[in-house]
């Protein structure tokens, strides 16, 4: 099987740097060919992904963090051919295999990748360009991304905080006003209309390393969940935290579950999205679709 590996130097703080000799000696003693190309540029494997696959590479892994693994999917999915997905986790959180069985350890990652097996898993799709596979994150919850990345720019030391960064940066964006957005949510036939603090939009089920955001997603069942959590208090805000971090928000007032296969988010104003935490351009209007079976993906 021609094999692509996308190493992102920067991922995780350069957490490849130390794990890729690693993974070398691995796949060498399972006698596994690869070819390696490298990035440390924003949207640098997308165009090495979307060029393995039009070479005829039939595996492309991604080894670094979620911002990699959202680029190379969607390299993938606009290429001529399709290749299927392997992971190898190498970032600041690592979200995404928290859905799927993937192990974090890289000898059993190798294994899986050499194994080959695959499954067909779901993907999202925002305003026709984006491709998704965990969660998407609009409103507060994209500017605490926001202000996650800044920090791990400045302090790429603080790697050692690994997913706890982005608690550190929730809990600093709740010390200061707390903005909300008075948005029109249509989910299917569904209308709702709210002043919203933010929504998750799950494929997956965790973002930002330790929030626990749509705990019951699947990426194969055919349906994104959407959480939609209210205008509130920095008390009540304070309060939620724990509870998103555990998954057990749903009995919060301010908070609304759904499940749907096409949400139309609508502002008077643009408002900020991120996906695998990396910031999208802010839009009026943001369109969310589901795409079942869309992905190759090894897993155990």
């Amino acid at each position: 099987m021609k094999t692509e590996l996308i190493i992102n130097q920067t991922a995780g703080g350069g957490k490849p740097e130390k794990l890729v000799p690693k993974i070398f000696n691995i796949f060498d003693s399972m006698n596994f060919s690869y070819h390696t190309s490298w990035t440390t540029s924003l949207g640098g494997a997308t165009d090495l992904a979307r060029q393995a696959a039009d070479n005829g590479t039939e595996l492309i892994v991604s080894v670094g963090g979620d911002g990699t693994i959202n680029e190379i999917i969607n390299g993938i999915l606009t290429a001529k051919n399709q290749p299927s997905l392997g992971i190898i986790a190498a970032g600041w959180a690592n979200d995404f295999i928290k859905s799927t069985s993937i192990p974090n350890d890289i000898y059993q990652a190798c294994q899986v990748i050499k194994e080959g097996k695959t499954k067909k898993i779901d993907l999202g799709l925002i305003n026709q360009q984006t491709y998704f596979a965990n969660v998407c994150g609009i409103g507060f919850d994209a500017e605490i991304t926001a202000l996650a990345n800044q920090i791990k720019t400045d302090h790429p030391n603080w790697k050692s905080l690994s997913a706890y960064v982005y608690v550190f940066a929730a809990i600093k964006k709740l010390l200061s006003p707390i903005p909300s957005t008075q948005l029109k949510i249509t989910i299917d036939n569904q209308v709702i209309e709210k002043e919203v603090l933010f929504l998750a939009i799950g494929n997956g089920r965790v973002e930002g390393g330790k929030f626990n955001i749509a705990p019951d997603a699947k990426i194969d069942d055919g349906l994104l969940d959407i959480w939609i959590i209210q205008k509130m208090t920095r008390t009540r805000c304070l309060r939620l935290l724990p509870k998103a971090i555990k998954g057990t928000h749903n009995d919060v007032p301010e908070v609304s579950f759904f499940r749907g296969k096409n949400i139309l988010i609508e502002a008077s104003e643009p408002i900020t999205a991120q996906v695998a935490g990396e910031i999208l351009i802010p839009q009026k209007k943001y369109q969310i679709e589901l795409l079942p079976k869309k992905l190759d993906l090894l897993i155990p």
